[in-house]
């Protein structure tokens, strides 16, 4: 619970700062479309990373079964 925690922080932190640089480079319709990217991009990237370590768990799950037949 608290990684998922950390991650959700970490999301919003990088919209907020992405946000700020894009308002103060060219407004706040650019603000509002870099933070709109970031948060786009990182839910991207921390739904692939939950996807991954879904899939290896999965794979020790089988190998250790297998081990365990074989016993």
């Amino acid at each position: 619970m608290n990684r998922l925690i950390a991650e959700s922080l970490v999301c919003l932190i990088m919209a907020a700062l992405l946000f700020m640089c894009g308002y103060l480079l060219e407004g706040l319709k650019f603000g509002m479309f870099c933070a709109a990217l970031s948060l786009s991009s990182d839910l991207g990237y921390y739904h692939g990373v939950r996807e991954g370590e879904k899939n290896e768990r999965e794979k020790q799950r089988i190998k250790w079964k297998s081990v365990h037949e074989r016993l």
